[in-house]
């Protein structure tokens, strides 16, 4: 179920501020971006983990305290991207209403500087109280009804963001066979276009499922259409990159903790172009051996 968060203007932002006494302790650069950031950026996140406490911890992590790293980076980010995706498992365990109300403080000061945050369901979020946390201020755009779908339209390509929750708090999650025809006809219909899909679950043929549990349906429609250049999903915590038949596989790291001490935690700096993609992996610990490390993703043809 993915949902936008509209960017703040400039005057909604003054106007929440001045409610708060907050906007005449605050730098100028930090009242909410007059313009859009560039078309061609995008600040690729998952697994925030968020929980109602922002102090709580896990694996020697504060969930917060990370995403609050990460999101004072990518406002250091120069030009600013042109939004953020945060790819599931938004809440930390059971997705409680707490929980997404100490989620949308820490992800507030990127829509008071003008970026739209799109957020995506995992098997730790739950519908019905993400809806009711965020519905006055949420946009959501999707044709249908059970699963929710959005097309995120860029110069140089097309992201499908798609909704594999199926169970709250259970690992496995699912498609369905409404949102894979509800896929097929997107990617028709704008064929023309590279496409970048972006699911939570991995792909995950074992026979005790954890990831997502159409993964060969999902296959068979994604690989014979050659626009799709790109599957990024989050879920394993662990950065990585892959191919199949020169389709991409991305697996965005957690910002949240590592399941693998040796694997890093942050964000993905994403930048397009008419013939591909960089990513660049920007760790919460800039000491870390993989921190800076860029894959270039060419298109097939």
């Amino acid at each position: 179920m993915p949902i936008t968060l509209p960017a703040l203007s400039r005057r909604q932002f003054l106007t929440a501020a001045a409610a708060t006494g907050t906007a005449a302790c605050l730098p100028r650069g930090l009242w909410g971006a007059d313009a859009p950031g560039d078309p061609t950026r995008f600040a690729l996140l998952s697994d925030t983990h968020i929980a109602a406490d922002a102090k709580t911890a896990a694996r020697g992590v504060t969930m917060f305290e990370n995403l609050q790293t990460v999101v004072r980076e990518i406002l250091a980010t120069q030009p600013l991207p042109a939004g953020v995706l945060i790819n599931g498992d938004c809440a930390y365990l059971t997705g409680t209403s707490e929980d997404y109300a100490t989620l949308l403080e820490a992800i507030q000061p990127l829509r008071e500087n003008g970026l739209p945050v799109h957020l995506v369901m995992g098997n730790h979020d739950h519908r019905e109280r993400f809806r009711e946390a965020f519905g006055k201020t949420a946009r959501e755009v999707s044709q249908l009804e059970e699963k929710h779908v959005l097309v995120i339209p860029t110069p140089h390509a097309n992201w499908f963001v798609l909704d594999s929750l199926d169970q709250t708090n259970k690992t496995a999650g699912v498609l369905g066979s409404d949102q894979l025809k509800w896929l097929a006809d997107a990617l028709d219909r704008a064929a023309d276009k590279p496409a970048l899909v972006i699911i939570h679950h991995n792909p995950d043929h074992r026979p005790i499922i954890s990831g997502l549990v159409d993964t060969s349906p999902l296959f068979d429609l994604l690989l014979p259409r050659r626009q799709v250049k790109v599957w990024f999903y989050g879920h394993t915590h662990t950065w990585a990159a892959g191919q199949r038949d020169e389709m991409h596989l991305v697996n965005l790291p957690p910002t949240a903790y590592v399941f693998s001490p040796v694997q890093p935690s942050g964000w993905v700096d994403a930048r397009l172009n008419a013939t591909g993609m960089t990513l660049e992996l920007r760790s919460v610990d800039p000491q870390h051996a993989r921190h800076g490390e860029r894959v270039e993703l060419p298109w097939r043809s």
